[in-house]
C-alpha cells in the first residue's frame, strides 16, 4: 500500500508545474517515504546581504532541521559534488540535486531504511530536473510575451522629447501593461529625490502629504539600491519599514520599488513606484524581473532627456556636476566643486596681475575763454550770434540802442556851441570872471559829450578773438534792458584743451603728477585718447556724495573738431601692477580697516 501511494506522488510530482514553495516540502515528503527515513529537510544556496548562505527551504518536521544543524553537516555542502550520495556521521543521507539555471540544492535523509539508494537518489533528482525545466519552460514563455510589452514602452517612450511627457508615458504605459492601480516616479535632483509623475495625474506639489508618502517610500528603495516590496517577494532580503507603513495607510496595497541605475556608476537616479489594490494580491517574482528588464530599458532614455531638461544654466550645473563627480567622487560632488573652485579662484586671483586704473569723471576745459559783457546800462537792439556759432575775432555780435545816446550827444554839442558863444561875448565885453566860468562849463560839457561818444563807440559788442560762443542766448531778449558789467556772451577757444577730472578721495593717494592714462568721451564711448596727469588742486572740495580732488590732464593726442568745452565722460589713469585680488578687495579691505580700527 504504501508503495502504491509512493507511484501515486512520484505521477503527481513529475506532471506538477504550480509554486515551488508547494512542490519542494512536496518532494521531501516523498523522498522520506520513498527512502522510509526517520526524516527530511532540504537545503537551499541563496545569496543573501551580498554573501552566499544556505537556508532551509523544506522538511518534515523541527527535529529533523536541528538535527541536521547539529551534526556539523550544513558548512561542508557546498564542497559536495552533484549527482553523487554522500554520506554523513549519524545516519545523514545527503543526495546533491541537479539544478537548472538556479541555486545549488542538498537532500538530506535522516536513518533511510531502503538497500536501493542509488535507484531512489535517480527517481528523486528526475523529479527536481523535471520541475525546474517545466519552471524554465513556463518563464522563459512569460519572458517572451514581457519582452514585447518592453520593447513596445521602449518605442513609446522614443516618441517623448521632454523628461516630463516622457515620465507621464512610462507611468501610464505600465500602469495598463502590468495592471497597477497607480504608477509613480521619483527622479533624483539636488541630492534628493523629487517626484515627477504619477499617473493619476494632476499637479505635483512637494508639500502635499501624499507626495511626501511617496518620496519616502521610494527614497527607502534609493537607499539600498534594491527592488523592495510589500507584501515581501521570496528571497527578498530588503528592509521594506516604509512600504509597510504606506500599504497600512492605503488599505492594504501591495507596493513595488524598482530603482533606476546609472549605467556605467550603478548609482540611483530615479525610482519607479507601483501600487495594486489588495484584493489582486501580491506582486510575483516574474512581474519583479519584466518590471527590471522595462526599467533598464528605458533609464538611459530618461536619463538622457532628464539631462538636456530645463534652462540652460541647470543643464551646465548638470553637466559639470557629471564630470566633477569623476574627480572627486559622487558624495556632496557640488559642495566640493564649490570649495575647489572658490580656493582655485582666490589662488588665481591673488598671482594675476593687471593694470590697477583709478577711475574719474572728468569736463572738458579750455583756458582760452572771455565774456562779452554790457559796457553801459542801455536796452538791446539787435543780435547778431547764438550759441553755437564760431565767430571771428572783431565781429559784431550785438549792438545796443544808440538813439537815446545820439540825442545826448546833440545835446552836447548844442551846449558846447553855447557856452563857446557865451565865453566870447563875456570876453568880448571885458567880464573876464564871467568868460571863465563859461569855459569852465563848456569843458563840463565837453567830458559829458566825450563820455556819450564813448559809449557810441561800445554799443556794437564785439567778438575778442576767434572762437565759439557757448553761453548767451540773447534772441528771447531784443529790447530788455541790460546792466553795466552784465554778461551777455561767452566765448571760448577751442585749442589748449584740457580735461579736469573729480577724483574721490580715497583714491588720491594712488597718482602722482605724470601718470598717463586714457578718457573716452560718453558721447563716444568706444573712442580713447591718451592724457598725461598734470597737477592737483591743492585743496578738497566738500559735496553731497563726499570729498573730491579737482585734477587736471592734459590730453596728448590733440583735439578733435567735434569737441566743445563742457562735454564730459570718464577718465582712467594708471597706477602700476597689482592683483586682481588686491584690485578687487582693496576698497572693502580699507572699510574694515577704518572701522575696526587695524
Amino acid at each position: 500500500m504504501a508503495k502504491e501511494s509512493a507511484y501515486s506522488d512520484f505521477d503527481a510530482l513529475a506532471s506538477y508545474a504550480g509554486d515551488p514553495a508547494q512542490f519542494w516540502p512536496k518532494l521531501c515528503l516523498h523522498a522520506k517515504s520513498v527512502f522510509q527515513s526517520q526524516g527530511a529537510c532540504l537545503l537551499l544556496k541563496t545569496h543573501a546581504t551580498g554573501s552566499d548562505s544556505i537556508r532551509m527551504l523544506a522538511q518534515d518536521s523541527a527535529r529533523s532541521t536541528q538535527r541536521v544543524v547539529q551534526s556539523g553537516v550544513v558548512p561542508k555542502l557546498d564542497g559536495m559534488k552533484e549527482d553523487t550520495l554522500h554520506s554523513w556521521t549519524d545516519g545523514l543521507l545527503i543526495i546533491v540535486l541537479p539544478v537548472v539555471d538556479g541555486p545549488k540544492l542538498w537532500l538530506i535523509l535522516l536513518d533511510a531504511a531502503v538497500s536501493k539508494l542509488e535507484e531512489m537518489a535517480r527517481e528523486v533528482r528526475v523529479l527536481a530536473e523535471s520541475y525546474q525545466a517545466r519552471r524554465r519552460e513556463k518563464r522563459i514563455g512569460e519572458q517572451v510575451i514581457s519582452l514585447s510589452e518592453v520593447l513596445d514602452l521602449g518605442v513609446d517612450l522614443g516618441k517623448s522629447t521632454t523628461f516630463s511627457s516622457a515620465s507621464l508615458r512610462l507611468c501610464h504605459r505600465v500602469a495598463a501593461v502590468i495592471g497597477a492601480a497607480r504608477v509613480s516616479l521619483g527622479w533624483l535632483e539636488n541630492g534628493s529625490l523629487q517626484l515627477k509623475a504619477t499617473s493619476h495625474g494632476g499637479r505635483i506639489t512637494a508639500s502635499m502629504q501624499e507626495t511626501e508618502a511617496l518620496v519616502r517610500v521610494m527614497e527607502e528603495a534609493a537607499d539600498q539600491n534594491n527592488e523592495i516590496a510589500y507584501p515581501s517577494i521570496e528571497g527578498s532580503q530588503a528592509i521594506n519599514h516604509e512600504h509597510k507603513l504606506f500599504t497600512q495607510s492605503h488599505q492594504g496595497c501591495a507596493v513595488l520599488s524598482i530603482p533606476f541605475r546609472n549605467i556605467l556608476k550603478h548609482d540611483v537616479v530615479g525610482v519607479l513606484m507601483l501600487e495594486r489594490a489588495a484584493e489582486d494580491g501580491g506582486w510575483r517574482a516574474v512581474e519583479l524581473e519584466q518590471l527590471r528588464l522595462a526599467v533598464d530599458l528605458v533609464a538611459p532614455r530618461l536619463s538622457d532627456l532628464y539631462t538636456v531638461s530645463g534652462w540652460w544654466g541647470l543643464r551646465a550645473w548638470r553637466f559639470i556636476r557629471l564630470w566633477a563627480s569623476n574627480l572627486i567622487g559622487i558624495e556632496h560632488t557640488g559642495w566640493k566643486l564649490a570649495v575647489l573652485t572658490f580656493i582655485a579662484t582666490v589662488m588665481a586671483l591673488a598671482l594675476i596681475q593687471v593694470e590697477h586704473k583709478v577711475k574719474a569723471p572728468f569736463l572738458l576745459k579750455t583756458e582760452a575763454a572771455a565774456l562779452a559783457a554790457a559796457p553801459f546800462p542801455g536796452f538791446i537792439d539787435d543780435v547778431y550770434y547764438h550759441l553755437g556759432d564760431e565767430v571771428q575775432a572783431g565781429q559784431v555780435l550785438l549792438t545796443l540802442d544808440r538813439r537815446e545816446l545820439l540825442l545826448d550827444e546833440a545835446n552836447g554839442l548844442a551846449g558846447r556851441d553855447k557856452f563857446d558863444r557865451e565865453a566870447r561875448a563875456y570876453e568880448a565885453q571885458g567880464k573876464l570872471a564871467e568868460s571863465l566860468i563859461a569855459k569852465a562849463d563848456q569843458r563840463q560839457n565837453e567830458a559829458k559829450l566825450n563820455i556819450v561818444r564813448y559809449r557810441l563807440s561800445k554799443t556794437e559788442v564785439k567778438a575778442p578773438f576767434d572762437g565759439v560762443v557757448v553761453e548767451g542766448d540773447m534772441r528771447e531778449r531784443l529790447a530788455s534792458p541790460v546792466h553795466l558789467g552784465e554778461s551777455l556772451f561767452k566765448i571760448v577757444q577751442i585749442r589748449d584743451l584740457l580735461g579736469q577730472l573729480q577724483v574721490d578721495e580715497r583714491d588720491i593717494g594712488y597718482l602722482h603728477q605724470g601718470q598717463v592714462g586714457e578718457l573716452a568721451f560718453a558721447s563716444r564711448p568706444y573712442e580713447k585718447f591718451q592724457v598725461k596727469l598734470e597737477r592737483f588742486e591743492p585743496v578738497a572740495e566738500v559735496r553731497q556724495e563726499g570729498n573730491i580732488f579737482v585734477l587736471r590732464v592734459q590730453i596728448l593726442s590733440g583735439s578733435e573738431d567735434w569737441w566743445r568745452p563742457g562735454m564730459s565722460g570718464i577718465c582712467k589713469l594708471n597706477t602700476g601692477k597689482r592683483s586682481l585680488l588686491w584690485v578687487l578687495m582693496h576698497r572693502t579691505v580699507e572699510t574694515l580697516r577704518l572701522w575696526l580700527w587695524l
